[in-house]
């Protein structure tokens, strides 16, 4: 490994080591995550940063988020000019989705949600579909919930692969908390691995950047692996039904890893047509139709989604928002990555930058009643994204001429 990468992976620990420690400045204030009281001061302290000088902690977050998205963009560069390899992707990949491990899901409480749909299965042995985390008022892990008046939102695949994490946290907390980090964390590296994999055979001159897209991205490595959401669990089966469509050509396999996906969230039933059209899209140009055709769709539904509430079997009306989340962004980003073309890769980035910030009048606030808060989401969201992919357009018309 040279000089140049053994400096870049010590700067990746920093970056989200400093994230890891960051994150409990926002721990719930009804949360005790240890009695050991060198970790109730440190918690403690955060905590004063956190809740108490908001406009300080705020003002952090907006650095660390231009200093993570700045390295991702300086990695990219060097991927691209071949100045940085393949051993050191896998070691910073490694390296950042087991420091953020670590960190607490400060962003979001719904993991505490997953926890708690598998608890109503591995302990009170009934069904998250019909029983609410209310329905059990005597739950000391109440406290420092959200959400608890819903039912459970997801796929019973979800939910079955929940229980492994419950199980092996043995009924408690601070266990459970830390399994169910590792298992989604866990399939982060999954993804990049599917990612690798199938770029080498596809198109193995963009194999290595395409997957450093996914692998190092400031967006899935906070939402994903710090926050916890299983949207990350869910990219797998948006992605895995890719891999062997093109290269292995299982079809079985392929159209069972859709199923799975849509016993997880159902929307990627939408992407099964082009699937059933795929022999369309035999040759080099055809896959890379057939994976824009995949993002667009998923992308269109996002925005439907994200503006009129859409009923579907196991969601309860009361247990979904209508307002575009970042972690949506898992239904379309990665997809980037198999087309890792500058007309895609910049105003994704873009967009995954100015949906980080989303949270700023959360973390200045306290709250999201603030008049003006949608609006300002709606333009730190889109605006980015639509400046960004209308100059990158004109600079790819102008280099064409």
């Amino acid at each position: 490994m040279s000089k140049l990468e053994k400096i870049l992976l010590a700067a990746n620990f920093l970056i989200y080591g400093f994230l890891a420690i960051f994150s409990y400045a926002y721990v719930d204030l009804n949360l005790t995550l240890s009695q050991n009281p060198l970790s109730l001061k440190f918690v403690g302290l955060l905590e004063q940063l956190g809740y108490y000088h908001r406009p300080q902690a705020t003002f952090i977050y907006i650095v660390f988020v231009i200093v993570a998205f700045s390295f991702f963009v300086l990695n990219l560069f060097l991927f691209h000019k071949s100045k940085i390899n393949l051993k050191y992707l896998k070691v910073a990949t490694i390296l950042n989705t087991v420091t953020l491990v670590f960190a607490y899901p400060f962003l979001s409480s719904d993991l505490f949600n997953y926890l708690f749909d598998a608890k109503i299965i591995t302990h009170y042995h009934v069904s998250p579909y019909s029983h609410r985390p209310l329905d059990f008022p005597g739950d000391d892990w109440l406290r420092f919930m959200r959400w608890i008046h819903r039912y459970s939102p997801y796929g019973p695949a979800w939910l079955g692969l929940s229980l492994i994490p419950s199980i092996l946290g043995f009924g408690k907390f601070l266990l459970t908390f830390f399994t169910f980090k590792i298992f989604i964390a866990a399939f982060h590296l999954i993804n990049t691995g599917i990612i690798y994999k199938t770029l080498r055979k596809i198109s193995p001159e963009h194999a290595v950047f395409g997957t450093a897209f996914y692998g190092v991205n400031p967006l899935f490595l906070i939402e994903g692996v710090a926050n916890a959401h299983n949207d990350i669990v869910f990219t797998t089966f948006l992605i895995l039904p890719i891999y062997f469509s093109a290269t292995k050509k299982k079809e079985i396999w392929s159209y069972a890893t859709i199923l799975t996906g849509i016993l997880i969230k159902y929307i990627s039933i939408l992407n099964l047509p082009w699937f059933f059209l795929k022999t369309r899209f035999k040759k080099p140009e055809g896959f890379k139709a057939f994976v824009i055709l995949n993002i667009l769709t998923l992308g269109l539904f996002t925005i439907i989604y994200s503006s009129v509430r859409i009923t579907v079997p196991f969601v309860s009306t009361g247990s979904t928002q209508v307002q575009f989340q970042p972690w949506y962004l898992f239904w379309t980003i990665p997809f980037v990555a198999f087309v890792p073309q500058p007309f895609l890769i910049i105003p994704a980035i873009a967009l995954s930058l100015g949906a980080s910030f989303r949270y700023l009048p959360f973390l200045y606030f306290g709250d999201w009643s603030q008049p003006g808060t949608v609006s300002y989401m709606q333009f730190v969201t889109l605006v980015p994204f639509v400046v960004v992919s209308i100059l990158t357009i004109a600079a790819l018309k102008f280099k064409k001429k």
